[in-house]
């Protein structure tokens, strides 16, 4: 359920009807532009009743949050902390207000006065701004050069033309609901002289009135006209370009009878291959509309609007009437921002808490499982607009589950970052820093540290930190290579749907209480757009590739395998040795699975780890003894791949800082103890659903390209020590087999693998990020699976046993070996990313040269002292 509510405030959304926003010297000239009407419709002197609105309070308390004001403060103290805000730094609200947006879809035709154009909006969202062309403002500026309706009608269709042909412009829209209503005459009337007589009626009155278009006959022509023509456009081979249409609420001059959406069946019935998205919920007729949506396959119902203009019990009372019959694939979001930037923020705040509460009920009460309430949302929030309106947007960064890709605020964090931290910091009041986590090439963890008040700036987007840029060719010991630049850097962004508790540094084994927090990060570029160097960027951006282009969910699951080893001060130190210690095993009598004496006394610190790691959310599946000495498996539970990730590091160093307690070290060192078992760090990977034909090409893919993953899944020497024949750890083919443990790939059920050669040196995210790459390599190619089934281990076939299954590729020997295969797969660094993959391999050579002129004692206790 947490990895539900994460995803709902966190997950990148596609904005699909809203308006330009006010210039910076307009943004605070109330007399014109009344702040007031953020939350209501109303005008003139019936908006000074606002004030007492309860959609009016809530939006206060939620400002109070944004600006960083007391809770208590009263409307004008927002309004004036609002104006401090506009004068020093007007960018810096609207990219706070528009925080987890990916992209807008803008009707820029509201008005050309005092608003920014379309295209400043692509300052503050990764995805492009796109228009949405209002027909009637098109028709008034055709009506005003025309003189008669031939004319118009020529004009009218050079317009529309040119805004189909437009690929900035991604759908069209009738206000039709304030003009005349929504009870559109379908097909044209018998009299065509009806239609001429109301455009004459319009260039009479034209001048007078602006050529507002409001005559019957000729608004539902151009509704009629439009739909042909969108039509048309789409037959002929074009871009699926939806009409919008106003439906239910709006300013008090529209006829509320005409706005109910339930008129609309006619022109609906009438062209069928023109889609139609009826705006605003409806509202008070979201019912009648969520009908249409379920009968009729060209209909969408927008959620916008009533976010933030109706009471928290409407906004979630509107939502369950659309879920009561709509399919969510025909549900779509809009905050209908316009003017203020604040009415995104509130929007898309209010709507992130009706879909919490809403969505979490109903899996409580078994109609929806977990997976399938977080493919809904990832669908409202940006699948199903990101398809009807063809964006082809694609996230970066983005946690999967359903049968499309979700996220966890990859791309951007959410406009609902305050709220999380706020949810997160009432639920553990003791928690006074937060530590952010950037995790290098190899596999060291780096943090800063901050007070909950400055981390409160970087949840918000209003503060930045940058990291230099030559942390990505930088090796432990902080020396950088020698062609790696000091210029230069990227910003860390939280990823607030990773904050956990630092419950192991609890000074008290009983205490479950945590000053600190740690939270993970994206990385980002100076213009906000993903670094490409980023890892758990790089992670999300290949698992929605894989999650959209073959509508499956990839899962992981880790097991977690450390010995604990009893560190003592040397008694003879040698000065070459930067470590006074020296480690020697913590038992001598264990083996795997059992039950020893000396394994029994280990109960109380392994019970500690097990309590502590569920008090972090994370309820391990078993843990039991492993075959080296103080050896112990973990096993997690599996998550998309990027929280599996994240989950895996947490609970690594959960384990380490307990066991620092108990006067141990627990080590990811791949061998520590010579001529015992080694350490490994197994990944399981499964498709679902994953036909045969799916299955079979991942598998086919991973295979092809295994020597150059193993680059980044055995990333140090040492990892070669236990890839060897007979030590159930892969041995030394690629190859696969059914529940065989002597290949490196084991398959355990359908589209459900074993990575066995992985261990803890590698960089978990890019380690998954490469297998899953391999995976979309065979996909996209379409790969037949030329390597059987392998029963034993392949080091004890003959070479022809071997060739009969198609295993012919070696396993790399060393680390050399493997950097090599990943230098020459140019298809999986084309996916990893060129640049990535270069520094990398800079990264992992230099460190290999500095511990290869250590002598093999201090290469362990250097090793074992960092892993």
């Amino acid at each position: 359920m947490d990895s539900l509510i994460s995803l709902i405030h966190s997950h990148p959304l596609i904005d699909n009807h809203a308006h330009n926003i006010l210039s910076a010297p307009a943004a605070t000239n109330y007399a014109d532009h009344p702040f007031e009407q953020i939350i209501s419709e109303a005008q003139g002197p019936a908006l000074e009743n606002a004030l007492s609105s309860l959609p009016l309070h809530r939006a206060a308390a939620q400002l109070a949050t944004l600006y960083q004001m007391p809770s208590t403060s009263s409307w004008e103290e927002l309004k004036a902390a609002r104006d401090d805000w506009v004068s020093r730094d007007y960018a810096g609200l609207v990219r706070a207000c528009l925080t987890g947006t990916h992209s807008l879809l803008l009707d820029d035709l509201l008005t050309d006065r005092d608003v920014e154009p379309y295209h400043w909006h692509d300052s503050f969202t990764p995805g492009r701004t796109k228009r949405i062309v209002r027909i009637e403002t098109l028709a008034a500026q055709t009506a005003a050069s025309a003189t008669d309706f031939a004319q118009f009608r020529q004009g009218f269709h050079a317009r529309l033309a040119a805004a189909i042909a437009d690929p900035v412009v991604v759908g069209f829209k009738s206000v039709i609901c304030y003009r005349t209503g929504l009870n559109i005459v379908a097909h044209e009337p018998a009299d065509a002289c009806v239609v001429e007589d109301a455009f004459l009626r319009l260039a009479t009155t034209g001048a007078g009135s602006g050529y507002r278009v409001e005559d019957k006959p000729l608004n539902d022509w151009l509704v009629r006209y439009t739909l042909g023509q969108l039509r048309d456009a789409k037959a002929a081979g074009g871009a699926n370009k939806p009409l919008q249409l106003h439906t239910g609420l709006g300013d008090n001059d529209i006829d509320l009878v005409l706005s109910n959406p339930a008129y609309l069946q006619p022109v609906i019935a009438a062209f069928p291959e023109v889609d139609f998205v009826l705006l605003h919920s409806a509202y008070p007729y979201t019912r009648q509309a969520g009908y249409l949506a379920c009968v009729f396959n060209n209909v969408y119902l927008d959620l916008g609007e009533v976010f933030p203009m109706v009471s928290r019990d409407a906004q979630e009372s509107i939502l369950r009437e659309a879920l009561e019959i709509v399919p969510t694939a025909r549900l779509i979001w809009s905050t209908d921002g316009h003017f203020f930037p604040e009415t995104f923020y509130l929007a898309n705040v209010q709507f992130r808490q009706a879909l919490e509460r809403v969505f979490v009920e109903y899996v409580h009460r078994g109609d929806w499982t977990v997976a399938i309430a977080r493919a809904a949302v990832a669908d409202i929030l940006f699948h199903n607009s990101n398809r009807l309106y063809c964006l082809e947007e694609t996230l970066v960064g983005v946690e999967s589950d359903g049968q499309r890709i979700v996220s966890s605020a990859a791309v951007s964090p959410s406009a609902s970052s305050t709220d999380l931290l706020a949810r997160f910091l009432r639920a553990n009041p003791s928690v006074q820093y937060i530590w952010m986590q950037f995790l290098d090439y190899t596999n060291t963890t780096r943090v800063r540290m901050f007070p909950i008040r400055e981390f409160a700036k970087l949840a918000a987007q209003t503060r930045r930190i940058g990291i230099c840029s030559c942390l990505q060719q930088m090796i432990q010991d902080d020396h950088i290579h020698p062609d790696a630049s000091t210029t230069g850097q990227f910003y860390m962004t939280p990823d607030l749907g990773s904050l956990t508790l630092n419950l192991g540094v609890s000074s008290s084994s009983s205490n479950l209480s945590a000053t600190s927090a740690s939270v993970a990060t994206f990385w980002r570029t100076e213009d906000n757009s993903p670094l490409p160097g980023c890892p758990r960027t790089l992670l999300q951006k290949i698992t929605s590739q894989i999650e959209s282009s073959y509508h499956t969910t990839v899962t992981t699951g880790f097991e977690i395998e450390v010995i604990f080893v009893k560190p003592s001060t040397d008694p003879n130190p040698n000065p070459n040795i930067q470590s006074p210690y020296t480690y020697t095993p913590s038992t001598t009598n264990h083996s795997w699975s059992q039950m020893t004496t000396q394994t029994l006394s280990f109960l109380p610190l392994l019970e500690e780890i097990a309590s502590t790691l569920s008090a972090q959310g994370i309820p391990i599946e078993q843990f039991h003894a492993e075959s080296a000495p103080g050896q112990f498996e973990f096993i997690l539970p599996p998550s998309p791949p990027l929280r599996g990730v994240d989950t895996l590091l947490t609970a690594r160093q959960t384990i380490v800082q307990i066991a620092d307690r108990h006067g141990l070290r627990a080590t990811l060192h791949p061998r520590p103890i010579a001529r015992a078992a080694g350490s490994a760090a197994h990944a399981h990977v499964s498709l679902s659903p994953a036909d045969r034909q799916t299955e079979e090409a991942f598998l086919a893919g991973l295979l092809r390209h295994y020597p150059a993953v193993v680059g980044f899944a055995l990333a140090q020497e040492a990892s070669y020590d236990r890839v060897r024949s007979g030590l159930w750890a892969g041995s030394e083919w690629v190859a696969w087999g059914t529940q065989n443990r002597e290949t490196p790939v084991r398959k355990i059920g359908a589209a459900h693998w074993e990575m066995k050669s992985l261990d803890g040196l590698a960089n978990m995210y890019l380690a998954v990020a490469a297998v899953l790459a391999a995976g979309w390599l065979g996909l996209r190619e379409g790969l037949e699976l030329g390597v059987g089934d392998c029963k034993y281990d392949a080091a004890t076939l003959s070479p022809e046993q071997r060739a009969e299954l198609g295993i012919t590729t070696p396993m790399p020997k060393s680390l050399e070996q493997s950097l090599a295969a990943l230098e020459a797969d140019t298809a999986l660094q084309e996916v990893m990313g060129e640049e990535l993959v270069r520094n990398y391999i800079l990264v992992k050579r230099m460190e290999h040269e500095t511990l290869q002129q250590m002598d093999e004692e201090t290469r362990r206790r250097w090793l074992v002292e960092r892993y």
